[in-house]
């Protein structure tokens, strides 16, 4: 038996985009031999990998990518222009929201119509329809037309279809994001268990958090090409630093090797070296720059010091910056919290720390600030500043990162009483007390 489960060689996917219908119908009516008006969009160039039975992979990248483009082709949905796939085993595609589901047809019929297209027998499938029925939890919905459904209810049957119809491999294309928060729970815990029977997971998705969580290894993309195929932190890094709206200039080829570096500093007292094991697991690292004062990396930590991006309500999250400070002058460290609308949840740093502190070198130093995430369950991002102080709590921003992320704060309120309801926790104290009658 081969040992790897998809094979790609040379993959190129080419797109014809005309300007006009005219310029269109002029080109099929002289028998494709007149161009005026066309012109060619790849969105796929000389694409490489190859993924092993039972390996998780993600693929990551930016809108624009050709993510979307890959898994179609090893969906068999779409054909490249060049190159060779070779996949080995029965494939379950999640790619879009009730793509292959009839509107006219119940839930019960898109059900048994799936199954036949994955190649499932029809007695096989009715022998585990009680199994989806309960996966999908969307009740006397079943019987109904799927045109009734919302999007939710869709990914739910959906996914129930594809998961448990005992695939191989298993390509997933954003839909998770749709579901709700519990739901979402249940879909990544039966992914991980099959997973652990030897299912090849191919995942895309903007959350680096659940990338990083369910896959040791990440394929990025940028304008149709493979940019980088290895560990998903390093993946997920690049991924934040191209999402900073302030990205420093270079491509991310430099940046990939710079990242992998150690970076040097060159100061009065001789070069330093920020070793690599100290930004391996960095969510964001910035441009290798000798000359200016600069933010250089940023890392997540948990209470015990490992890299992390999912966090349970109350739980310590420990920030690390890298940073080049400013000589002479009071440098502050700020980091900034917002939730998914955008709203900021905190601002703190050195400066409500109340260290004010004075550089005499350009080296890199580490700023480190501890907080119990005493936020409600939710997907937040992450910012932070480099600043130095004018005046009395005043200054200006000598470098950001923009924004970073998200990190991901649970809990799991059917089970367990949560420490408070609502945004935020406050400190408190209460007790029962008995009245005493006179």
């Amino acid at each position: 038996m081969l040992d790897f489960a998809i094979s790609v060689n040379n993959i190129f996917k080419r797109y014809i985009v005309f300007d006009s219908n005219r310029s269109k119908l002029l080109h099929y009516f002289f028998l494709l031999k007149n161009n005026k008006g066309m012109r060619e969009v790849w969105a796929l160039k000389d694409i490489n990998f190859q993924i092993k039975r039972g390996e998780a992979v993600a693929i990551i990248g930016r809108n624009g990518g050709g993510k979307s483009t890959l898994l179609e082709i090893l969906a068999g949905t779409l054909t490249p222009t060049k190159g060779s796939i070779k996949v080995h085993g029965r494939v379950s595609a999640l790619l879009e929201l009730g793509s292959g589901f009839n509107p006219q047809y119940s839930g019960r019929e898109n059900v048994l119509l799936n199954g036949l297209l994955l190649g499932l027998c029809k007695d096989d499938i009715l022998s585990r329809f009680d199994e989806i029925e309960a996966f999908a939890e969307i009740g006397l919905a079943i019987d109904q037309p799927v045109k009734t459904y919302s999007t939710g209810m869709i990914m739910r049957l959906a996914f129930a279809v594809q998961i448990l119809c005992d695939p191989d491999i298993l390509i997933i294309d954003e839909a998770l994001s749709v579901g709700d928060f519990f739901f979402q729970q249940k879909c990544l815990s039966y992914i991980r268990d099959l997973i652990a029977k030897g299912v090849t997971l191919l995942f895309v998705s903007h959350d680096m958090g659940m990338v990083r969580n369910l896959c040791p290894r990440a394929i990025y993309l940028k304008n149709g090409k493979l940019i980088f195929d290895g560990n998903s932190h390093t993946a997920s890094s690049l991924f934040y630093e191209e999402q900073s709206p302030l990205s420093r200039n270079g491509s991310h080829e430099n940046k990939i090797s710079s990242s992998l570096s150690p970076i040097s500093v060159k100061g009065k007292a001789g070069t330093f070296f920020a070793d690599k094991k100290i930004l391996k697991d960095a969510i964001w690292i910035g441009s290798e720059s000798n000359d200016r004062e600069q933010l250089v990396a940023v890392c997540l930590f948990g209470s015990e010091n490992q890299p992390k991006m999912i966090f349970q309500i109350g739980e310590k999250m420990i920030v690390k910056v890298l940073f080049k400070p400013r000589k002479k002058i009071i440098n502050h460290i700020v980091i900034e919290i917002k939730n998914k609308f955008g709203n900021v949840i905190t601002s703190t740093g050195s400066l409500q720390s109340k260290i004010f502190k004075r550089f005499d070198t350009t080296n890199i130093q580490v700023f480190e600030l501890s907080m119990n995430l005493m936020i409600e369950a939710g997907k937040y991002s992450l910012n932070v500043f480099m600043c130095s102080e004018t005046k009395k709590n005043q200054g200006k921003v000598i470098d950001e990162t923009g924004s970073l992320g998200p990190f991901e704060v649970k809990w799991d309120y059917e089970k367990h009483t949560a420490p408070f309801l609502g945004m935020f926790g406050m400190p408190t104290s209460s007790k029962f007390r008995a009245v005493i009658k006179k």
